[in-house]
């Protein structure tokens, strides 16, 4: 099992596509609160000419739970470590919902090896809704356990469209699927308690240099597109898109139009 022992902990990692050009910059992929490396197995096909690295932040997957709250400028500080533990020095930033608070964190501080800035599903600060949201979960945490959380969250994370066409997902067999992939209890306070210390990152976008593209699912009732309409307007230059009947899930809900919006905005850039 690949880890590195970076910032008092250990992270889990991936680190493919060791054939592609050597002139590309790594992909990096940071998951959403409480994701693992295989949440972006129906990406990985389009990616191949891409050097791609996963991993599992702090609490979550096979990476180590340190004590927490783990809150997004801990986050970065873990990236930062473990790219330049890898030595990677030239890469691109793809973060989902948590993991794009955790990129806009790292790429306000202006890091010299960061080329192009992808942000999917997110949101830039955590207002009354967003709090209210996440408080649900962490009552459902206390009270049902884990699948009491996962059966609150389903339909503020799957699309309309989604779940129309695989309503499968919400059975109990997929529920227990999601169980076993989930973090321990312990981590997934650490991992809530650490996303409500964000504030409101707005001010701070102005400094990120590198292109931007904000994606933003139509029907994400978790993040609704305001959020990333708002990212778009802070950051300079940023390109936002919309997803059409797509939730919080993009990388599964819609792989193919997620990878078109992708590539062609890397690629527009190379």
């Amino acid at each position: 099992m690949p880890s590195a022992s970076v910032n008092g902990t250990t992270l889990y990692y991936r680190l493919e596509g060791s054939d592609a050009p050597k002139s590309r910059p790594t992909l990096v992929l940071l998951n959403g609160i409480f994701q693992r490396t295989e949440a972006w197995e129906p990406l990985m096909p389009y990616l191949q000419g891409f050097p791609v690295l996963r991993y599992d932040m702090r609490g979550q997957g096979q990476s180590a739970v340190p004590e927490g709250p783990y809150t997004p400028e801990l986050h970065a500080d873990d990236l930062h470590a473990l790219l330049a533990a890898l030595e990677i020095g030239h890469y691109h930033l793809l973060g989902l919902s948590n993991g794009g608070i955790v990129a806009q964190v790292y790429a306000a501080r202006q890091p010299g090896g960061l080329q192009r800035l992808v942000l999917l599903c997110t949101t830039a600060r955590v207002d009354p809704l967003i709090r209210a949201k996440v408080r649900s979960w962490q009552l459902a945490l206390e009270w049902g356990g884990t699948l009491g959380r996962l059966q609150i969250a389903l339909p503020w994370i799957w699309g309309r469209a989604f779940l129309e066409a695989h309503p499968e997902i919400d059975t109990p067999a997929s529920l227990e699927q999601m169980f076993l992939a989930a973090p321990s209890m312990e981590a997934q306070h650490n991992l809530m308690n650490g996303f409500l210390t964000l504030g409101d990152l707005r001010p701070r976008l102005v400094n990120i240099r590198a292109p931007t593209l904000v994606l933003s699912g139509e029907e994400d009732l978790l993040f609704p597109l305001l959020y990333s309409q708002e990212i778009a307007e802070a950051i300079p230059g940023a390109i936002h898109r919309v997803l059409p009947g797509v939730g919080h899930v993009a990388a599964l809900e819609n792989t193919s139009l997620l990878v078109q919006h992708l590539t062609s905005f890397l690629e527009a850039h190379a």
